[in-house]
């Protein structure tokens, strides 16, 4: 379980800070800009604090609406003007006479790379400049800003603090000529006096940011890199005595069913007396009643001349009562109290109020590293988020947020790693209401130098800083389980003391960071200077386990088999989670149920966090008007890392991926299991921990072959968390016929709206077959008869009556397909190994090196030989044997009949010993007025065979396009497996039906194969003049792991086994 350290009070922790700041400062000579001194983090900036607004009402307060508190947006149009080089910088603007109407406007929030000024850059850990911490060795340039206003009249005599939500990354501000203060940290807020710098009528604010400072070494994150005030500002009012601060703990006692609510406030009194005053704290519920007996109450004067004891430490809570049967909050039971803090003056009267949303909970382990919420065990299913927008860069709106959140819910995601910095305060607020565990992360990444600055003293308050302040900030949040002291930084002291001081101020949390890894004084630690420590840590990803300061066991994109290791490891007694796993990147996200499969079976595997969330690329448009989304190096950025940052679950304009689809079967917390499908007999487990299924109804329904025959509703069908139940479905009325499947589906419904879904929304799923159609020839043959069979030196051609096709002797393809003069096929099949390369096969696992025999099959010239058969009263026989090398054969045999039906058998002879193919399959070029597509299969996204568990077989029909999925870099897509037939038709209803003698991949595509191997965007997609129809057995899977090593490869049971293969399929004509 977390070990509960002492608590050290915020004003200690800003002093020590401060003093130590102060110190270094001493043995430095201040030759460089505030942006090129580790030293210099602020100016006149305030400590750090919770996120609340100040009202004068209480009604206000307890509705929350930050519209009615005493603040003054200043988001909008602000002038602006850009300097390429920081030499060039002025501060002349500063004054109040400085005439600025000659500058732009720039919309504020925003990056100002996405206005048009400056590039954006796209890279991983290669820093933008060369690493001479703390110096910037580039050009570095600098945005100015002008920003007017009035201040309102009834904010006289009033403390006045303006509120930077991010600024990137580092600025000055001044106001009505006057230096305010600077602050750098691009992912948390600055907050700044401004009451002795007002004045009445029109004030002018001016600020400076400078692109590039020392404390962007500490932000070398895997994303765009933009500048500017990419989050909201606003200015705050209250009182000369106010609620500055609050901490809110809630211990649970008596095994759950009692907690304290306990208040840590700070007051602060500007030369104002407060004798006589009292803070009052009330606890309402979600309907707004009071749930105390009565408010607690507090003397002012006992609340700022606290004493502390000379020995141990002070008790947290200056104010506290105990609450009986709380509902406790979780993500499956997001309930949220509020916490109403009053300011009353010596005669009784309302002063200020504040308020903030609470919830009770626990986070935990055991001893044996299972991960405990309120005392259960919960998995953290979960995603890494950045700040994106496709349109905003960094700059990412309330509304995109929120879109985040109810996607999440929606696809059964109950965790979020901040990757890697603070999020915007709403982030946090929509996780407490909608139901979201939150590992909260310091903007710490220093990847491209490694841990040089862990270990560097002289950056100690500046990690010292970014972990307090975002601990400060966010700590009444009910959602956070965890802080995460960083990202991929090494590890060193500065992680330790950070830790230390999280441990004493937050003990109720998680620390978590993942490169804090090994124990150096255990005896069977292996020092990383040893030849040994590569292969050990490759194998067990421990060494054998890490610092005492974590609570989590964490590591990256581990293997399934380094997972399993991992989570058998004996000297491990914490739990493991996977802070980054399931590399999203392109078409990828396969095994992930494989993942979970270990994940659910081991207690001690706390979950994960997929990389990541949203592709990160920006919307654009070129001449044509075709919408396309650009990556690294489509700026002329330098350095980039090209598409790397397309690797979400989500498109970049946050529209659905197959891949989160799969995540939502995978993730779906009830779990169905056909006992005797025969009889209609169904086990239904709860993965829940904390809610029953009373709020969810069930529905089942039984179809054959696309057609629904029966359906049902259990509306009472009650499941505890955690147990199961054994169900009976009234299947015996449903008449089986013979040579049809039937498939049973039950599924699982919200039955009343919730915040992120309406009434009847889709929880859980599963499909079951209950009868499969037994295997028979796929043509019934019509006979022979009036097919003709002639060839010359090039061709071979067979003819019916109102049919005809041909045959290339020199490459034994087929040339066309003609029926009733309409040519439906017009080359192919053509035997086909190879597929576009995903960002797997090429940067991960390297295809086309490893199977470049494959690659350049297309290229070869076989040895062919063509043999006609008519000896059969059923049909005409031709066959088709191309000889490649001593290891592969090709014989491919067409069986016709005299109605145009053709069937289609692949015989591949290929050595064991050849390098493993990417698909065994064939490839068509079928006419492109068939833009009708009408299949029975896997659907309705695409899938691949490693990434097929959420799809259902069942009948989809559309068009072409509807059945194409773009990803941002053009690469092997739109497939669906376990494909019955396929049906292409012009809109007169005419075309060809291919039909397999097992089941199918099949894909069709508007493009050739060639163009999507060679287009980087979207837009360079040309559609061709015929559609590339896909007819395969097979295709290997598309990988998950990573997408950089070998794990990128498809798992074992994923890949295609060289040696001998064949199937059959049937194409004849839809009259």
């Amino acid at each position: 379980m977390v070990i509960k350290g002492k608590f050290l009070g915020k004003l200690l922790a800003g002093g020590m800070l401060l003093f130590v700041s102060h110190l270094f400062a001493q043995s430095n000579n201040w030759e460089h800009p505030h942006w090129e001194n580790q030293y210099v983090i602020q100016e006149n900036k305030m400590p750090a604090r919770a996120t609340s607004f100040s009202y004068r009402e209480v009604d206000a307060a307890v509705e929350m609406d930050r519209d009615q508190a005493e603040v003054k947006f200043l988001n909008g149009d602000w002038k602006f003007n850009f300097t390429p080089d920081s030499k060039n910088r002025s501060i002349d603007f500063v004054r109040t006479e400085f005439d600025a109407s000659g500058w732009d406007d720039i919309k504020v929030p925003s990056c100002w790379e996405m206005q048009g000024y400056g590039t954006p850059i796209y890279t991983n850990d290669v820093y933008p400049f060369t690493p001479n911490a703390p110096f910037i060795d580039r050009t570095n340039p600098v945005g100015s800003y002008i920003k007017e206003f009035t201040l309102p009249a009834d904010w006289t005599d009033q403390q006045v603090i303006i509120h930077f939500g991010g600024v990137s990354s580092a600025f000055y501000c001044w106001l009505n000529g006057e230096y305010v203060g600077y602050s750098q940290g691009s992912r948390l807020p600055s907050e700044f006096d401004l009451s002795k710098h007002l004045k009445q009528g029109n004030n002018k604010l001016a600020v400076q940011v400078i692109r590039w400072s020392d404390g962007s070494y500490l932000e070398d994150q895997d994303h765009w890199r933009m500048s500017g005030i990419h989050r909201e500002v606003f200015l705050m009012a209250q009182p000369k005595v106010h609620i500055n601060d609050f901490f809110v703990r809630t211990p649970l006692t008596d095994n759950y069913t009692k907690a304290l609510l306990q208040v840590r406030p700070e007051i602060v009194a500007r030369g104002v007396s407060y004798d006589g005053w009292h803070l009052e704290v009330e606890l309402l519920d979600a309907a707004n009643n009071s749930v105390l007996e009565k408010a607690m109450r507090a003397p002012v004067k006992n609340i700022i001349n606290e004493w502390y004891p000379p020995r141990d430490n002070v008790y947290f809570a200056l104010m506290e009562a105990e609450v009986n049967n709380p509902r406790l909050w979780s993500a499956e039971d997001p309930y949220l109290y509020k916490t109403v803090f009053k300011l009353l003056n010596d005669k009784d009267e309302l002063v200020e109020v504040r308020s903030t949303k609470i919830g009770f909970k626990e986070y935990a382990h055991t001893s044996e590293g299972v991960f405990t919420v309120n005392g259960e065990p919960v998995k953290l299913i979960g995603v890494n988020r950045h700040d994106h927008s496709d349109t905003g860069g960094k700059t990412v709106t309330r509304e995109e947020m929120k879109k985040d959140i109810e996607l999440m819910k929606q696809f059964n995601i109950n965790a979020l790693r901040a990757a890697h910095y603070p999020n915007d305060p709403y982030v946090y607020e929509l996780c407490d209401e909608y139901g979201l565990y939150v590992m909260d992360e310091a903007n710490i990444e220093t990847h491209g130098i490694g841990g040089k600055l862990s270990n560097d003293i002289t950056w100690n308050p500046a990690f010292m800083d970014r972990v307090i302040r975002m601990v400060e900030r966010s700590k009444n949040h009910a959602s956070i389980f965890s802080w995460s002291l960083g990202n991929e930084s090494g590890c060193g002291p500065n992680h330790a003391s950070a830790a230390g001081w999280i441990k004493d101020y937050d003990p109720t949390r998680l620390v978590h960071y993942e490169g804090a890894q090994g124990q150096p004084m255990h005896p069977d630690y292996i020092p990383t200077n040893s030849p040994k420590w590569g292969t050990n840590y490759y194998r067990t990803m421990a060494n054998p386990t890490d610092p005492l300061y974590v609570d989590m066991i964490s590591r990256m994109y581990p293997s399934l088999e380094q997972l399993t290791t991992l989570l058998n490891n004996d000297y491990i007694k914490r739990p493991v989670v996977m802070c980054e796993y399931a590399h999203a990147m392109g078409n990828s996200l396969g095994n992930l149920k494989e993942y979970w499969d270990i994940v659910y079976d081991h207690p001690k595997a706390a979950g994960g966090f997929i990389w990541d969330w949203i592709d990160q690329g920006i919307r654009a448009e070129d001449e044509d008007g075709t919408v396309f989304w650009k990556y690294g190096g489509d700026f002329g950025d330098v350095p980039n890392l090209g598409n790397f940052c397309i690797n979400g679950i989500i498109n970049s304009d946050r529209s659905v991926k197959p891949q989160l689809e799969e995540c939502k079967y995978v993730f779906q917390p009830i779990v169905f299991t056909g006992v005797d499908l025969q009889k209609g007999i169904v086990e239904v487990k709860s993965r829940m921990n904390f809610v029953s299924t009373g709020d969810y109804y069930f529905r089942w329904s039984v179809a054959e072959e696309g057609k629904e025959l029966r359906n049902g509703r259990l509306d009472d069908l009650i499941i505890a968390p955690g147990e199961s139940q054994t169900i009976t479905l009234p299947l015996n009325k449903v008449k089986i016929k013979e040579g049809k499947e039937y498939w049973l589906r039950i599924s699982m419904h919200h039955k009343q709206a919730t915040l992120y879904s309406e009434a009847g929304f889709e929880v859980a799923k599963q499909q079951f077959l209950l009868h499969g159609a037994k295997e028979k020839a796929a043509v019934d043959f019509s006979g022979a008869k009036g097919l003709s069979y002639t060839e010359n030196e090039t061709t071979v051609q067979v003819k019916g009556k109102n049919f005809e096709m041909s045959w290339d002797k020199s490459t034994g393809q087929m040339m066309d397909y003609t029926y009733q003069g309409t040519t439906y096929i017009e080359k192919g099949p053509m035997a086909n190994f190879w597929r576009s390369q995903t960002d797997n096969d090429t940067r991960g696992w390297k295809s086309h090196t490893a199977a470049a025999f494959w690659k350049d099959f297309a290229k070869l010239s076989p040895e062919v030989q063509l043999e006609v058969d008519q000896s059969n009263p059923s049909y005409l026989n031709l066959k088709v044997t191309q000889s490649y090398t001593e290891d592969l054969q090709i014989n491919t045999i067409y069986k016709i009949d005299n109605k145009a039906q053709v069937q289609v058998t692949f015989d591949v002879a290929m050595s064991e010993d050849m390098s493993m193919p990417l698909r065994i399959g064939s490839q068509m070029e079928v006419n492109d007025d068939l833009q009708n597509m009408k299949f029975y299969g896997k659907g309705p996204w695409e899938n691949y065979i490693d990434r097929a568990f959420a799809a259902e077989v069942d009948v989809y029909s559309g068009k072409v396009d509807d059945f194409v999925f773009h990803y941002v870099r053009p690469q092997e897509s739109s497939n669906r497996t376990g494909v019955r037939w396929l049906q292409l038709t012009a809109n007169n209803g005419k075309g060809i039906l291919i039909k397999g003698m097992q089941p199918l991949s099949t894909s069709v595509w508007p493009w050739t194969m060639q163009n999507l191997t060679d287009a980087r965007h979207i837009n360079a997609l040309e559609k061709a003049p015929y559609l590339t129809v896909n007819i395969d057995l097979i295709q290997v899977g598309v990988g998950g792991a990573d997408t950089w090593s070998n794990k990128s490869k498809p798992i074992e049971q994923y890949r295609i086994k060289p040696g001998n293969h064949s199937y059959s399929y049937s194409i004849r004509p839809v009259k």
